[in-house]
């Protein structure tokens, strides 16, 4: 049996790794038998042998951040007993059944529309508190400041906290330290947020952070190393600087970041 899986599973890992999955060096093991696993950015195959069973299975997992999800869905299934009978010809065609299984064009299109909703959640969870999370990388004291935040208001006032503690900061460091590694750690952020940021992140970067420099010279140096979407979206910026702005409206999942925003048409 061992051969028989290595034979399959050496043939679905050539397959998958065409589609960018990677076979994991540790077996798959199970109360029900031995397999293989190859995971992806969204999606998980294995090819599990089970041994009371006797037959192999081909199985598909959405993908979590700790890897798969358990959910696991059989796409294809064969016995095999090898000791009444199966041989490695059968392991072959097993191999080639599972391989046009993950080649069909139904699978294929269902690892690219999962890839799709897994990049679209990942976005939506880049949210304001999310953006200045990762600023404590470079201001250490934003970590005691978003508790202090959430203790007093009992959430994060997404605008009012990057105005009057993210924004001080950004303009000290680019004042005092230009050019210094936090300096330059601060622009790379602001071009990942800025890329990957929800609606919110995005308007706090260019219309609260870069709007809201008192020296602008200061930002232009920075503009050297910004991307160029988040040039344009620092230009295009600036026309409302110091104008009412009204927020794009927001779902309700993320209905308090909007309800920051407003505060944009108040100022």
């Amino acid at each position: 049996m061992d051969k028989a899986l290595e034979l399959i599973a050496e043939k679905v890992g050539q397959a998958l790794a065409e589609q960018g999955f990677e076979r994991q060096s540790e077996p798959l093991r199970e109360d029900k038998g031995i397999g293989v696993l190859y995971t992806g950015e969204a999606v998980a195959y294995s090819v599990m042998y089970e041994t009371s069973a006797k037959r192999f299975l081909l199985r598909t997992a959405s993908m979590t951040d700790k890897g798969p999800d358990g959910e696991w869905k059989n796409l294809s299934t064969w016995m095999y007993d090898a000791q009444n009978g199966s041989d490695l010809r059968d392991a072959e065609s097993i191999a080639n059944d599972f391989v046009e299984t993950i080649q069909g064009p139904k699978r294929v299109e269902a690892v690219r529309e999962s890839k799709k909703k897994r990049k679209k959640d990942d976005e939506y969870n880049v949210d304001p508190v999310f953006f200045f999370n990762r600023t404590v990388n470079i201001f250490p004291e934003i970590r005691e400041e978003l508790a202090q935040e959430r203790i007093e208001y009992g959430r994060v006032r997404a605008v009012t906290f990057a105005r009057t503690k993210l924004l001080p900061k950004m303009e000290n460091l680019a004042k005092s330290y230009p050019d210094s590694d936090p300096y330059n750690k601060m622009c790379a952020l602001l071009n990942d947020m800025y890329q990957n940021g929800d609606m919110d992140v995005r308007s706090i970067v260019t219309m609260v952070l870069l709007n809201g420099f008192s020296d602008e010279s200061l930002v232009e140096k920075m503009s050297e190393q910004f991307s160029d979407d988040l040039k344009k979206g620092w230009k295009f910026g600036k026309k409302y600087k110091g104008k009412k702005v009204k927020p794009e409206k927001k779902k309700k999942r993320v209905q308090y970041t909007a309800e920051n925003l407003n505060e944009l048409r108040r100022r």
